[in-house]
């Protein structure tokens, strides 16, 4: 019989637990606590919520494919990244019809992306192999994100949007719609993505946040960054994107000199957003619109 390593072991009895104990295992290990599943008041214990009972629209919106419609209804095609293919299974042939340069990514996972400089300089059955090897992935029922479940799992090939050869800046916009109350938000600013990540976080006029954020494999910067040109743009966007939903963070892109959303997401970090000082994970979740009661947007 084989005998699995300690951490394997505690892993797979993890993973195998019921809902009610997975979720609360999780929110026990992250924040030190039980989660409140009858009345959540924390923004991780919404977010874990949300998790456990997602709402049909989360699918979509969390659909790298289908989300596309979405953002080009609500503001406009002009900020959909340009797509050259979508498919549920890729050979080498597939990559015939796409152009040197381009993003390769999952519509139903997160952290599976590939940029391509130069296909040429690729080998076309490894990457064929890489991307199968995502479709076939079962990181979404891992991490209990319910919502990512009834998502048809395809590959997207994007547009390359590089400065040179280094992928622009990422800006995440948190938007908290609670009701009778202005939209807040803060952003997060990633610079350095596929390389030495680092994060900033700020407020929307662009002063530093009055928190810091924690997360694995991320580097926070002591500097500060100067605010960019778009930040008016993007603001009035992700509010517009955000509008029907008690919370919701949308990623930008800007690419000489034009904003892209680059995806919507309902779950973040899966419940492991930690916040120093902690009480900010209760002043959030006063801001997160609660209860949800949400029609297809």
């Amino acid at each position: 019989m084989k005998i699995l390593a300690p951490k394997k072991a505690i892993k797979r009895l993890f993973n195998s637990l019921p809902d009610a104990g997975f979720y609360q295992y999780k929110s026990l290990q992250v924040h030190g606590r039980f989660c409140n599943f009858r009345n959540p008041k924390r923004f991780s214990e919404k977010i874990f919520y949300r998790m456990r009972y997602p709402e049909p629209v989360f699918t979509m919106l969390a659909d790298k494919v289908a989300a596309r419609d979405y953002v080009a209804r609500t503001i406009g095609s002009d900020y959909v990244v340009p797509a050259y293919l979508s498919c549920d299974a890729v050979t080498p042939e597939t990559f015939d019809a796409l152009p040197q340069a381009f993003v390769m990514k999952t519509s139903n996972g997160f952290g599976q992306v590939k940029i391509i400089r130069d296909k040429h300089q690729e080998d076309l059955a490894q990457l064929a192999a890489l991307a199968n090897g995502w479709l076939a992935d079962g990181a979404a029922s891992r991490s209990r994100e319910k919502h990512y479940l009834s998502i048809p799992p395809k590959i997207l090939f994007e547009k390359a949007l590089l400065d040179g050869d280094d992928a622009p800046d990422d800006y995440k916009f948190n938007v908290f719609n609670a009701s009778g109350q202005e939209p807040f938000v803060f952003i997060q600013h990633m610079h350095g993505r596929f390389r030495d990540l680092e994060q900033q976080l700020y407020l929307e006029d662009w002063s530093p946040a009055p928190f810091q954020m924690d997360l694995p494999l991320l580097r926070p910067s002591t500097g500060t960054t100067e605010k960019p040109q778009a930040l008016p743009e993007m603001l009035a966007l992700a509010k517009k994107l955000a509008q029907p939903f008690g919370y919701l963070r949308v990623d930008f892109y800007v690419h000489q000199g034009k904003v892209y959303v680059g995806e919507l997401t309902v779950t973040p970090g899966a419940g492991t957003y930690v916040f120093t000082p902690k009480d900010w994970d209760r002043s959030l979740g006063e801001r997160f619109g609660w209860p949800e009661h949400l029609a297809q947007a």
